[in-house]
């Protein structure tokens, strides 16, 4: 079997499929793969989310609620659990920071991004070379690369990310052109901003004159250029007969606050359903629940024991529950779906019809994000009617209940170091805090 996990940064649910069209080759394939409508991210924050994809586990249980911290897979993670199975494992980022955190852990180190500590020649001519983001094109020809290398009918796990809808937005001329306009403003995009009051990181490039429109089209742009990689990339995939035998996986590690959602402008902040709600398209072995659209609340901790259970083992560290059973019918999903703000900032949960979020008790509003009043929110985060006490009451119960549990894996992870001083700057210099 070949396990491959397609992560696309920042994406949200609402830009995959649906009426905006950015997606064609991700829609031709419907037919072939199950379609899951409610799922959620457990954080909106990178590193914290794949690891939760990773592992099954929450953020409190593997700790990791920033991107300046590093850990090391346990044992239990999906990758060495199917490495014992007997899986060549892979992984090509696009980013250097999530190489040198979180990738170069899943089979060899991707060559691309060589370790912060490393300065030699090489190191150095590497660098200049790859650059520090690679495009979704180059990330998924490594892909199909390292898949040329398999013996045939190999057992394998590739996890593939890319990076090209994070802020700045980026795609090749065609795609720019085609999704963004080219008028000019009279301010720069900062003083737009701060007009209205929202936040977003001090990014150069708000020093344009373009209309505030213009970052959120550059998105879009992103998006659809990922989409036709993609499109070449499931084509390379059948081509070399892997399409049968394959359980594939694509997923974002969380969405995206646009044009002043919750008053934020082009980053990722809060745990509404800009930020949480996720695309997850699964493509399961042998075509099984093809064609179906589910309206099951599934999470990301679902994807490791999805994988476990198609490989013929169990995790009980793991905390989701098997896609493929929720697919089928057999499993009705999560009464609640879960998730945790960079920096232990707030948690929010939320089941069919509300959302509840919470700041944490002492945590810091180090952003300067203007907080909605209250605790209780309509799905698409408008405040809660008056008289609805008794849901807020059912879904703080639910989200205590979440934090009460699995304290086996968490015991079973390690401790976390700081991340390399050079990767900490060249997280600042994409807008982390």
């Amino acid at each position: 079997m070949l396990v491959c996990l397609i992560t696309l940064d920042c994406v949200r649910a609402d830009h995959v499929g649906g009426p905006r069209g950015l997606t064609p080759n991700l829609d031709a394939l419907e037919p072939r793969w199950t379609v899951f409508e409610r799922a959620y991210a457990q954080s909106q924050n990178t590193l914290s989310s794949h690891l939760s994809m990773l592992t099954g586990n929450y953020l409190f249980q593997h700790g990791v609620y920033s991107n300046f911290a590093q850990k090391a897979l346990p044992p239990h993670a999906l990758p060495p659990r199917l490495a014992e199975r007997g899986f060549r494992t892979r992984a090509f980022t696009s980013v250097d920071f999530l190489a040198a955190l979180l990738g170069n852990q899943v089979g060899a180190a991707d060559p691309r991004f060589p370790a912060p500590s490393e300065h030699g020649l090489m190191a150095r001519m590497t660098r200049r070379l790859y650059g520090r983001r690679a495009p979704a094109e180059k990330t998924l020809a490594r892909g199909l690369a390292w898949l040329k290398g398999l013996q045939p009918g190999a057992d394998a796990f590739l996890w593939l990310h890319l990076f090209d809808a994070h802020m700045v937005y980026e795609a090749p001329k065609e795609f720019l052109e085609r999704h963004v306009s080219h008028q000019k403003a009279g301010v720069p995009v900062s003083e737009q901003m701060k007009k209205r009051g929202w936040f977003s990181p001090p990014f150069p490039e708000y020093a344009w004159r373009v209309p505030l429109e213009h970052f959120p089209d550059r998105y879009a742009a992103a998006v659809a250029y990922m989409d036709h990689c993609l499109g070449r990339f499931f084509a390379g995939l059948e081509a070399m007969g892997h399409w049968d035998r394959s359980l594939v996986a694509v997923t974002a590690d969380h969405g995206e606050c646009l044009l002043g959602d919750h008053g934020v402008y082009c980053a990722h902040k809060k745990l509404f359903d800009t930020t949480v709600h996720v695309p997850l398209l699964v493509k399961f072995p042998g075509g099984a629940h093809a064609g179906r659209r589910v309206a099951s609340l599934v999470q990301h901790v679902d994807l490791a024991p999805t994988v476990a259970s198609a490989a013929g083992f169990e995790e009980p560290l793991y905390m989701g529950r098997d896609l493929s059973a929720v697919a089928g019918g057999s499993d009705p999903g999560h009464a609640v779906a879960f998730a945790e703000h960079v920096d232990n900032f707030m948690r929010a949960v939320r089941d069919r019809d509300w959302v509840y979020v919470e700041q944490v008790p002492g945590a810091e509003n180090k952003w300067g994000l203007s907080m909605e009043e209250g605790n209780l929110f309509t799905l698409d985060g408008r405040p809660s009617p008056a008289g609805s006490r008794a849901h807020a009451d059912r879904l703080k119960a639910a989200l205590d209940s979440v934090l009460s549990s699995g304290r086996d894996a968490a015991s079973a992870w390690g401790g976390a170091q700081d991340a390399d001083a050079e990767v900490a700057e060249r997280l600042k210099s994409l807008g982390y805090m």
